[in-house]
């Protein structure tokens, strides 16, 4: 049969360039950074032969700029005829180099535990090439004018060293070593997430369950407030309130008349308790609170005031209205008047302070006050819980592990040309 060689060689060719396809691969969480170990270990092994061989060749420049410098210590003048002058700086600005160049190539140091060392090494370098150029700028200069092919040699040196420093630091970079690193970073932030997800996920459900417990204590510390307050006992503590309120309002009844009374005779009084300084004091104390003053008064001296005001009511220079209103009022705070008041405030004194110990010592009060600041204390911890697991909820969302797992295989991807899914 005849066979179309061109075509079978096309197929052949294009079967030999094709990529090959990707497998994709499930990997565990735990199990990543291992597999990603194996997987960029050809790029450590690759980069440590790199850094030897660069290494090897910063010792051989070492090595190099001994001899160098050996030649330019002994290196003679061409012109040895120059004057004694020159030759002084000349061998002044020499040693000053050497010396300089030497203790900089003795400090440059190779070794490294990481890469992140070795970094710092080389820039280090860099730094001190930058502090050696400034610190031998001049004697260069002056060298370069007697010896100028072995002065160019050793700069040729500490430039080899530049060079060589830079490439360590940029095959370290080539190798993406840093983002290998970062991976790494991410396994282990990915892990410290899930585990804190695990601990809100915990306190939340923890925080729920307290929540149920505080909702179904709430409803019993109410039905038990419907209940007491349906009993008789609150009945009678209802109608002691009643009570209460009603003695209070008779006090300030007997307060205000009693008051109201000596606000009558507060001008006459003031004038007369100028004239009557012996009672001056009893007076104001009456103009001031009169139900206490009264109440104090046992043998009630304020009659014998009343009485002398009466008398002296001429003396005072009231106007004649405020005279009429003064002695009538004088006329009907007699003893048995004020007698009255005292009595009738002193019972109904004593029944309000009876009432308040019934009250005070009322069961259904005490149990309705208890389950009332029961009550405020469950409803505080109800909002506090509710605060807190709301709180928890939206840090759980911020918290997207398949996300995290998704962007940090896209990196691994990236990196060793892989199809993995992170599981």
């Amino acid at each position: 049969k005849y066979i179309n060689f061109p075509i079978i060689m096309l197929k052949f060719i294009k079967k030999l360039f094709a990529k090959e396809e990707i497998q994709e691969e499930k990997i565990g969480l735990n199990e990543l950074e291992s597999w990603l170990n194996e997987k960029t270990k050809p790029i450590f092994e690759n980069l440590d032969n790199n850094i030897n061989q660069i290494t090897s060749k910063i010792n051989d420049e070492k090595q190099k700029v001994d001899e160098n410098l050996k030649i330019l210590e002994t290196a003679k003048l061409q012109n040895p005829k120059i004057p004694e002058r020159v030759k002084t700086i000349m061998e002044g600005n020499r040693d000053a180099f050497i010396k300089k160049t030497k203790q900089f190539f003795s400090n440059i140091d190779t070794d490294y535990n990481n890469y992140n060392e070795l970094i710092e090494k080389c820039n280090k370098v860099n730094h001190e090439i930058d502090s050696l150029g400034k610190g031998t700028a001049r004697s260069y200069q002056i060298l370069n004018e007697f010896f100028a092919r072995e002065a160019e040699n050793v700069a040729r040196n500490i430039k080899n060293i530049e060079n060589y420093s830079k490439d360590i630091k940029n095959s370290i970079k080539d190798n993406k070593i840093s983002i290998i690193n970062k991976i790494k970073n991410d396994i282990e932030s990915i892990k410290n997430k899930i585990k804190l997800k695990e601990q809100y996920s915990d306190e939340l459900n923890n925080e729920n369950n307290n929540l149920k417990n505080n909702e179904t204590k709430k409803s019993e510390t109410e039905k038990k407030i419907n209940e007491i307050k349906s009993s008789s006992g609150y009945e009678d503590y209802r109608k002691l309130l009643e009570e209460k309120e009603n003695v209070k309002s008779k006090l300030s009844g007997i307060e205000n008349r009693i008051f109201h009374d000596f606000s009558v005779l507060e001008k006459a009084l003031k004038k007369y308790a100028k004239i009557a300084l012996e009672n001056e004091k009893l007076i104001l104390d009456y103009l001031s609170n009169s139900i206490i003053t009264l109440i104090k008064d046992n043998e009630l001296e304020i009659l014998k005031i009343l009485d002398s005001l009466k008398n002296a009511i001429d003396e005072l220079g009231l106007d004649d209205k405020k005279k009429e209103k003064s002695l009538e009022k004088i006329g009907e705070l007699d003893g048995v008047y004020l007698m009255k008041i005292r009595d009738d405030f002193g019972t109904e004194k004593q029944r309000l302070n009876e009432i308040t110990s019934s009250i005070e010592n009322n069961e259904s009060n005490n149990e309705l006050e208890s389950n009332n600041n029961e009550l405020n204390n469950v409803k505080t911890n109800i909002e506090n819980l509710n605060n807190k697991i709301s709180n928890l909820n939206n840090e759980l969302e911020k918290i997207n592990i398949n996300k995290l797992k998704e962007n940090l295989a896209n990196e691994v991807n990236d990196v060793v040309n892989s199809k993995i899914i992170i599981s």
